[in-house]
């Protein structure tokens, strides 16, 4: 039997908190622990209750904007160049972040992907069974998106996703072409 796990709800009181330190830059989980809770009990309060989990996204939003408007303006000095190359690596790593040496980007390894989807549609002759493994590949990457945007604390949606339409691709010309437009 599966029993499921009951969270407790945050109090309005805690709700506040959270929405505060999250406005002046902390992250969900330092933000939960100043507030008395884990930060499993913020995702689950975020789930249960769209307006709190609304008010955490604006929360986050206003403390990354002030540190962003931070950087512009020390920017402007050229002298303070760096600020630049630190906005520029925070804000796209996939292009501008330092990488050690054998390193695997996001996007190099969805194209990887991209060439597994193209050998299973040229391997398998059965469509069940190509189909079957090609919605496994989906899954795959959807979870590798998640596992990246939480790591990440991006926004949900991310850019490098490997698109719908790869599972029309049928040879590797096209995936190599997919990992060109990657890139």
């Amino acid at each position: 039997m599966v029993r499921k796990i009951d969270f407790p709800h945050l109090s309005d009181e805690q709700k506040r908190k959270i929405c505060a330190y999250l406005s002046i830059g902390c992250d969900r989980e330092t933000a939960a622990k100043l507030s008395n809770c884990s930060h499993s009990d913020v995702l689950c309060e975020m789930s249960r209750d769209p307006v709190f989990a609304v008010e955490v996204r604006h929360a986050e939003g206003a403390g990354e904007l002030t540190h962003v408007r931070n950087v512009q303006n020390a920017a402007q000095d050229a002298k303070n160049w760096r600020a630049s190359v630190w906005w520029l690596e925070r804000h796209s790593p996939e292009r501008f972040g330092r990488r050690d040496v054998g390193t695997v980007t996001t996007r190099q390894l969805k194209a990887f992907v991209a060439q597994l989807v193209s050998i299973v549609i040229e391997e398998f002759a059965d469509a069940e069974d190509r189909q079957r493994l090609l919605d496994r590949f989906h899954r795959l990457v959807r979870t590798l998106d998640q596992l990246i945007l939480d790591e990440v604390g991006a926004p949900s949606e991310s850019p490098d996703t490997v698109p719908s339409n790869l599972l029309e691709h049928s040879t590797q010309d096209e995936a190599d072409s997919f990992d060109d437009d990657s890139a």
